[in-house]
């Protein structure tokens, strides 16, 4: 979208959700990393000035307000908020609106001198790390148009191995221009390939925008050790208007992603939209699909793992361990998943630490059925003897 003249400008149904999205990242992240480690960071890289003219907050003070809200505040080490804006007049908006926020020493604020993300980005990953590569670093990349965001520097943001990054993806601006010849070496920089040009071929719009954002994801994942989610935003046509797209190194932060997308669509944990909103189920309600773990899961017939092992992957396919465990439940009922270990008895039929068998489809219904009685058998809890 095309960057608002004014200093202030109204905010918008999509901006309110998307804070909604980071609200619930920032608390599982700041849980997990903020008692872990002994200091930690956060980048708002695009980060605008601290609030809108008819009111709601900007993204940096929502990121503070979340630190100093959370619940484990008092357990938390140090987290340095930096806060990049190029425009002077922006800059000085969002630093006296940060100014006025209570104080906490756990909380580092930094607003740098105005300036381009690209001009100061060896400066602030200097000064996120604190000369430390392990330090935790989340980039929030929020910029007002694809070509502010180059995949190198998307790249750049990722080199350290607890690097994540939180990436708003122009969805509806990359679907308009992708057929226009004068914009492909821009949208190139941005994809870092040119393989969104097959994308052009998918008809209809929904299907076209899945197919670029699945590119971009391919692209974040060609890096070593990037796991990758998404999460939409939707206009009123239920079509994607932005994209929420997350890159992290570890299955901790895919836990943590994937907890908020299904919390906020809960029947898909696909996309929220500003027709329905966050809490307005769809003709479905609230029941998850997940047809595509499924389909995973079937993959493994005539090998064994762990439950851990299956968590992992689930994971980063978007789901979490309760979808897992409730496809476990019907692969079970169709004797095609069995626990081969522990043997004994235990309270749930999954418990953390088992191992988990699989099988094809039988083709004899005989032996189908053998396999469900020996399963649900697997998983009886024995009467107690009087």
């Amino acid at each position: 979208m095309a960057p608002p003249a004014d200093m202030l400008w109204n905010s918008e149904p999509r901006t309110l959700l998307k804070h909604q999205v980071y609200r619930q990242y920032l608390r599982c992240w700041m849980g997990k990393i903020c008692q872990r480690f002994p200091r930690s960071a956060i980048v708002d890289a695009f980060a605008g000035p601290g609030g809108y003219r008819d009111g709601p907050d900007g993204s940096p003070v929502v990121i503070a307000k979340t630190f100093l809200e959370h619940s484990g505040l008092q357990r938390f080490n140090g987290l340095r908020l930096i806060c990049q804006e190029k425009r002077p007049d922006r800059r000085d908006e969002l630093a006296s609106r940060l100014a006025s926020l209570p104080k906490a020493h756990r909380l580092d604020v930094q607003v740098p001198p105005a300036g381009e993300l690209r001009d100061r980005f060896n400066t602030l990953r200097s000064d996120a790390h604190e000369s430390d590569q392990q330090t935790p670093v989340l980039w929030i990349l929020d910029p007002f148009d694809y070509s502010s965001l180059p995949f190198g520097l998307v790249r750049a943001c990722l080199a350290g191995p607890r690097d994540e990054v939180l990436i708003t993806w122009f969805a509806d601006e990359i679907y308009r221009f992708c057929g226009d010849p004068s914009k492909e070496q821009a949208i190139d920089r941005h994809f870092g390939t040119q393989d969104w040009r097959q994308a052009r071929y998918v008809a209809g719009e929904a299907r076209r925008k899945e197919a670029l954002l699945a590119t971009y994801q391919q692209s974040l994942q060609s890096l070593p050790q990037v796991h990758t989610g998404a999460f939409s935003i939707a206009g009123k046509n239920e079509s994607a208007r932005y994209s929420l797209v997350f890159a992290t190194h570890s299955d901790a932060g895919m836990e943590c992603f994937n907890g908020t997308k299904w919390r906020m669509d809960p029947s898909h944990g696909h996309h929220v939209s500003e027709k329905r909103s966050i809490g307005q189920a769809d003709l479905f309600g609230n029941t998850p699909f997940t047809s595509k773990l499924r389909s995973w899961l079937e993959t493994l017939a005539g090998t064994s793992l762990s439950f851990e092992e299956l968590a992992r992957h689930a994971g980063r396919l978007g789901f979490q361990e309760k979808h897992l465990r409730a496809e476990l439940n019907n692969l079970g009922e169709d004797g095609l998943a069995v626990r081969e270990h522990p043997l004994e008895h235990t309270r749930t039929p999954w418990p953390t630490g088992c191992r988990v068998r699989f099988y094809a489809t039988p083709g004899d219904p005989g032996e189908l059925l053998l396999r469900k009685v020996r399963s649900s058998q697997r998983h009886l809890v024995p009467r107690p003897t009087v």
